[in-house]
């Protein structure tokens, strides 16, 4: 019985990718923040499909709570085979207005406590031979600076050059890690460009696919090589639509107070 934690799965791609799991065989330990009804609704439907699931809350501000999250999920589900780093944190902000909060809340949410699980999680495999795998939603802003998110981009491209490195050191494990580098996705984070028919629009028109991507098609990608097994580790599978190809969208003019 193979068993995989996901983390922000109360919505979103981490409730797609924990849907997507379930239906291919795994038990699923869903990791929450604030959204306990949603993440009951998630757990529910994973029990409807078959599978035995678990609701684990942590904020992930605190490694601390990173740490515990691991520890509980391995306790809770008698081991994991998989560890899906989906939570994150995003917004935009002028470089210029950056605070040392916005410091402090990307790299603890998007960064460190990512480390310290993900370091929880593979300590655990390790000393039970388990020759599992890790994957990391990271950014195509992590790849490529986007504008008003430098620091987010700048803490999920510290998360590529982490997760390569985990690679190499976890090889002789037989863990693979590797890292989901996605475009704009239809969820409650980017909620404000595709209400906004204008903004979605000029934002589309950067996008070689025409449109925003949904959840469940990062899932699909994403279960499907968890599933293959293969011999593929360290590596960044971009799923943007073709965005990487073009310029995106924007175009930065002067600093204005607020922007």
């Amino acid at each position: 019985m193979k068993k995989a934690l996901v983390t922000g799965a109360s919505q979103g791609i981490g409730k797609a990718i924990a849907l997507r799991l379930a239906e291919a065989g795994y038990d699923v330990v869903i990791h929450f923040h604030e959204n306990r009804a949603e993440a009951e609704a998630v757990a529910e439907t994973v029990q409807q499909i078959g599978r035995n699931a678990w609701l684990l809350q942590a904020d992930l501000l605190e490694a601390a709570q990173a740490i515990q999250l691991g520890q509980e999920a391995w306790a809770v589900a008698g081991g994991l085979d998989v560890l899906v780093n989906n939570a994150g944190v995003s917004y935009k902000k002028h470089f210029l207005d950056v605070t040392e909060a916005d410091f402090e809340r990307f790299n603890n949410v998007n960064f460190r406590s990512t480390t310290f699980l993900t370091q929880t999680v593979a300590r655990r495999m390790v000393e039970h031979n388990v020759a599992g795998s890790i994957w990391t939603i990271t950014s195509v802003n992590g790849l490529r600076p986007g504008l008003g998110l430098s620091l987010y981009g700048a803490t999920k491209g510290a998360l590529e050059t982490l997760m390569k490195g985990v690679a190499m050191e976890l090889g002789p494990h037989n863990i693979r890690v590797n890292t989901i580098a996605v475009g704009a996705v239809q969820t409650n984070i980017n909620r404000g460009v595709w209400e906004n028919p204008d903004l979605l629009q000029e934002v589309n028109g950067g996008i070689p696919a025409g449109r925003l991507g949904q959840p469940e098609e990062i899932a699909a990608v994403v279960v499907d090589l968890i599933n293959s097994g293969s011999y593929m580790t360290g590596t960044t599978i971009t799923i943007d639509g073709g965005l990487l190809l073009m310029r995106g969208y924007g175009k930065p003019g002067p600093y204005e107070t607020g922007t």
